[in-house]
Formats: C-alpha cells, sequence, structure tokens
C-alpha cells in the first residue's frame, strides 16, 4: 500500500491531479476486472479437484528466480498499447487458462528470460548506472514508428522501478495481498514437462529485479501445466479430461 501511495504523490508532483484521476480511474476499471476474474477462478477451481488437476492454482509457491530460465514458448513482437517490445507466443490465457493442463510444444521453447528488452534495460540501468534516457530501450522507443509513447511518458514509467528496486533490495519481496494489490498480479509461470518453470506474462519487471538482486526466492502463481508433467506415460487422452 505504502508503494501505492508513493506513486499517488509523485504522480501528483510530475504531472499534477489531472494525471493523478486518470491513473485512479484505470486502476479501478483494472481492480474490477480481475476481482471479477478471481472469482471465476474460484469457481473454476471445484470443477479441476473433480476432474484432473489436484492443485489450487491460487496458491503462491516460493521459488528461486534463477530457477525461472526460459520463457513459454517463443517472442513475437507485442501489439498491445504498453511499453512492451515481446511477448511469449502464447494465447493470452484469461480465466479458463489459469489452473489448466496443456499439452504441445511451449515447454520446448530455449529463449532465455534474459532476452526480454525490459531484462536488458534493468541490467544496464542498475548494473551499469546508465540513465534511463541514455539506455538502449529508450532509445528503441525513439526510433520505432509503433511505438505510441511519448519519450516523457516513457521515463516517468521507468523512473517508478528506481523506488521499486530499492524497496526489494532493503525490504525484500512482497507479495501483492501484503502490498493491497491484487492476488492475480504476482509473477506468473508455467510448469513445463519435466516440472521446470517458464515465465509466462505477468510480472517481468519484477522478476527481472529479483534475479538482478539475486534474491533467495519470489512468489510466483503457477498457472497451467505440462500435459505430460501429470500424465508421463499417457498414449491418449484420458475419459475423464476434458478440453
Amino acid at each position: 500500500m505504502s508503494y501505492l501511495l508513493e506513486r499517488v504523490k509523485e504522480t501528483w508532483r510530475r504531472d499534477g491531479a489531472g494525471a493523478v484521476a486518470d491513473e485512479a480511474i484505470a486502476h479501478l476499471r483494472w481492480r474490477l476486472e480481475r476481482t471479477a476474474a478471481y472469482g471465476a477462478i474460484r469457481t473454476r477451481e471445484l470443477e479441476l479437484r473433480n476432474r484432473h488437476v489436484d492443485a489450487d492454482p491460487l496458491q503462491l509457491t516460493w521459488v528461486d528466480p534463477a530457477d525461472i530460465e526460459y520463457v513459454v514458448a517463443e517472442l513475437v513482437p507485442d501489439e498491445t498499447d504498453d511499453s512492451h517490445f515481446e511477448r511469449p507466443n502464447v494465447p493470452t490465457q484469461g480465466r479458463d487458462g489459469i489452473g489448466a493442463v496443456r499439452g504441445g510444444e511451449w515447454d520446448l521453447s530455449a529463449v532465455p528470460f534474459t532476452d526480454l528488452s525490459e531484462y536488458r534495460l534493468f541490467e544496464q540501468h542498475f548494473r551499469e548506472d546508465v540513465p534511463w534516457a541514455e539506455t538502449a530501450f529508450v532509445e528503441r522507443h525513439r526510433r520505432s514508428p509503433a511505438s505510441d509513447w511519448s519519450e516523457r511518458k516513457l521515463l516517468n514509467k521507468l523512473e517508478r522501478f528506481d523506488a521499486l528496486y530499492e524497496t526489494i533490495a532493503t525490504e525484500g519481496y512482497s507479495t501483492q495481498r501484503e502490498l493491497g494489490g491484487h492476488p492475480l498480479n504476482e509473477i506468473v509461470v508455467y510448469a513445463g514437462r519435466n516440472g521446470e518453470l517458464r515465465w509466462h506474462e505477468n510480472g517481468r519487471h519484477r522478476l527481472a529485479i529479483a534475479k538482478l538482486l539475486e534474491l533467495e526466492s519470489v512468489p510466483v502463481l503457477i498457472t497451467v501445466r505440462h500435459r505430460k508433467l501429470l500424465f508421463p506415460g499417457e498414449r491418449s487422452r484420458p475419459e475423464n479430461l476434458k478440453r
């Protein structure tokens, strides 16, 4: 909660009351959407327990961030209106994806998490002391005709990570519940056929910071498991396993 208050004060100081109101409205809309999804997932959990996954898809698991080495599938351009340049080439999971069991080759990708633009950005800024405005990430936005982000808006976003990095470094890593955030907004990972954890799409900035700080553990949501992890000798779909 203190992080959110500091963010409000900083936005007010830098951009005024109008910007605070805009961010507050966007945050409330996000909270409502996530809360609806949370309720739907809790209902879905009862179905999962009677089917094929004896696991709570919303249970936090603390893992060594160094063990999350790869991303789910290959990376493709991110066409959302966020500042990201790439995302994993898998469908966004939505409500019905959380707690799912999926087959396929998504867990065979050899793309390291450290290939993400945000990881390289944070490495350049926090380890090499390069100012945000001089990083390759910001320069790439300057040159990209597809970027909808003004340089000032982008720098405002990036400067907030200085406080987040310092807080995690000095006070440790907190869960979203502890911070007053939404429980679905944790780092999201998939479990591959051999049990390895792969980053999916949420929490890329926090995971990058955790890796750079060499934290011992961070909380993650394991939302999807590979079918071969649960049924290693499977030759045909079990009768009780539904799509």
